[in-house]
């Protein structure tokens, strides 16, 4: 029975991992579909998020409230790492339900918004995650208090540190919201998208950080390889997402760039979920202390 459950658990990490990069292929290809099939590959509009305001809004929203969901589910291989993805997954909620500013690149169409119609849907939408986000935090707060708390994940000063930071960006944005709710519809989303990607990045170095602990006693080096390869992809993650930001605060003349630095965003992303989901699916499988070592909660 005891090994029957722990396949159960092996079994559902490996397809929530597969089924989060699936979420981010089918994101790619709803925005293809708008642009080839909708307007006759005539119209890019300026960003992924620009896409709210399409036929595509439905996959763009589910996508990103599924992935955010996903990121939050897994578990990290370390306390700052399950913070940050529980960060990154909020904020994927919050880029999903409080749209950008509308794009009039390709013109008016039925799902576009007045103003007044955008305030309504994120006024009932953040209440909605506020509320969802409270019990969920009172929850977990229950499930860690002393005596239940994982002792495999203790806190250190870094994950404390890591905690303060995000802390310190969902309070931003909670005081925008209910505070400044004109400068949160105009920010949020901005603020969200960045700071998510950003969430993203630091989990690949501390994943990049652990890989050779990981494969200790593999005669092969690959330890060494999946740091590197993270470490790349966390560098190349890090220059598209600045060169994102940049362009959208101050550059002008190439309409595009924000949309192509967010597309390799994603794929960029989607490359480093798959190599590591190949990196842990052969340390389950592998046999003697790797496999111990990874337990079922890394799958």
């Amino acid at each position: 029975m005891a090994q029957e459950r722990t396949r159960d658990v092996v079994l559902t990490y490996r397809y929530l991992r597969g089924a989060m990069i699936a979420l981010l292929l089918m994101l790619l290809l709803s925005v293809v579909y708008q642009w080839w099939w909708e307007t006759g590959h005539s119209c890019w509009l300026g960003s992924i998020s620009a896409y709210y305001y399409t036929p595509a809004r439905g996959v763009f929203v589910g996508a990103l409230c599924a992935l955010g969901g996903g990121l939050i589910a897994y578990q990290g291989h370390s306390a700052e790492e399950d913070v940050l993805l529980d960060f990154s997954g909020l904020m994927a909620f919050v880029v999903a339900l409080v749209p950008t500013e509308p794009d009039g690149r390709c013109g008016p169409n039925a799902y576009t918004q007045t103003a007044p119609e955008i305030a309504a849907a994120v006024r009932n939408n953040i209440w909605s995650l506020l509320v969802v986000t409270v019990l969920a935090a009172a929850v977990a707060a229950w499930l860690g208090r002393p005596g239940r708390r994982d002792p495999r994940r203790p806190r250190s000063t870094r994950s404390v540190v890591v905690s303060i930071a995000c802390g310190a960006v969902v309070l931003g944005e909670l005081v925008l919201f209910l505070v400044l709710r004109d400068r949160f519809i105009a920010l949020s989303h901005g603020i969200a998208a960045v700071t998510m990607v950003a969430g993203v990045i630091a989990v690949m170095v501390l994943s990049a950080s652990r890989a050779e602990e990981r494969h200790q006693g593999a005669a092969d080096g690959r330890g060494s390889v999946y740091k590197r390869v993270y470490m790349a992809l966390a560098a190349a993650l890090a220059v598209a997402l600045g060169v994102a930001v940049v362009t959208a605060l101050a550059v002008a003349g190439f309409d595009h760039l924000v949309l192509i630095a967010e597309v390799i965003i994603i794929v960029l992303f989607g490359t480093y979920w798959g190599v590591q989901t190949k990196e842990l699916w052969d340390l389950r499988d592998a046999p003697g202390p790797e496999a111990r070592a990874v337990g079922p909660t890394a799958q």
